[in-house]
């Protein structure tokens, strides 16, 4: 009786410590779902919108959600934009291939509450005879600033841009226009940047499964998902994870006209010189220290033999 006692008490806290590892477990899963709703959060979907071509008149919805725990006033405003080569939407009133005129919002001006969701029409009227391809415009889903005691005063804002595709020569080639690596390095990462102009009538988008690669050292790296408007020029960069030694090209390869392509290489000549230097110190210490001693082996040596001719002279 003494032995089962032990037993089932050892059961027991067996089954407690199970309990105890599962409720374990399922604590970062329990302290997720619990993190606190942000004060202030605005989203709007989708983040930007595409009208194909031969879309006369058409109306399309953007949802905009206060994910936060106060409520705003929301001011939706048009605006004609171009992009620089980092991406950075430039609003400018003289952009070409401006479409903002086409375009009608409805309801301008609105105040949201917090968890709740709001549509916002936007209602497209292409002119007569425009010129074929894309023309582009950015919605401004604007939250004011509230007015308080400091001289600080910050809108926060969220750029949709809408791209609207008049039928006609519709044309999406783009060239590699620069490909841009280090010519020598020691070790990784290592960056690798190209230029991507648009030369047709539409955007290219490089996003999702079309994304842009390079191919260097035998495999294939991605770009981050970017869109080439128009008439301009992006640029893009990534980082490669290079082997220990090695003289590698990197290539920029797209698809063009027909069976062409438009390509750009740079070469990469990797060597580790730091280890090389380590290297190096290192045998030059070894053989410093085998002649030391060497030389105190023939010291010794010496030594020796002149002890034995000066014990020899004394017979």
């Amino acid at each position: 009786m003494k032995g089962v006692v032990p037993r089932r008490l050892g059961r027991k806290l067996c089954g407690v410590l199970s309990v105890a590892c599962l409720l374990a477990a399922q604590c970062p899963a329990v302290l997720a779902l619990a993190r606190p709703t942000p004060g202030f959060s605005l989203q709007v979907s989708p983040a930007r919108l595409v009208i194909p071509a031969g879309t006369v008149s058409t109306a399309q919805h953007f949802q905009v959600t206060n994910g936060g725990r106060t409520p705003y006033d929301v001011i939706v405003e048009k605006a004609d934009f171009t992009a620089s080569e980092k991406g950075a939407l430039n609003f400018r009133p003289d952009a070409p291939y401006a479409a903002s005129a086409w375009v009608s919002v409805d309801p301008v001006r609105f105040r949201m509450a917090p968890g709740t969701t709001r549509n916002v029409t936007v209602r497209i009227t292409v002119p007569a005879a425009p010129e074929p391809g894309d023309h582009q415009l950015a919605l401004l889903f604007k939250v004011p600033a509230r007015r308080d005691a400091g001289n600080l005063r910050i809108n926060r804002v969220i750029a949709a841009p809408v791209f609207i595709t008049v039928p006609g020569s519709i044309d999406s080639s783009v060239e590699v226009t620069d490909l841009r690596a280090p010519g020598f390095v020691m070790d990784g990462p290592v960056p690798i940047t190209t230029r991507i102009h648009d030369f047709g009538t539409v955007h290219r988008d490089f996003r999702g499964t079309g994304r842009l690669h390079v191919r260097v050292g035998g495999s294939d790296l991605t770009f981050p998902d970017f869109t080439v408007l128009r008439g301009s020029t992006r640029e893009v960069s990534t980082r490669w994870n290079p082997p220990l030694m090695c003289v590698c090209h990197a290539t920029v390869s797209i698809p063009g006209p027909g069976e062409g392509a438009h390509t750009a290489t740079v070469r990469i000549v990797v060597f580790p010189l730091h280890l090389l230097v380590v290297l190096l110190v290192a045998m030059a210490a070894l053989l410093l220290l085998g002649w030391h001693a060497r030389r105190r082996y023939r010291a010794k040596v010496l030594a020796a033999a002149l002890h034995r001719t000066e014990d020899g002279s004394h017979f």
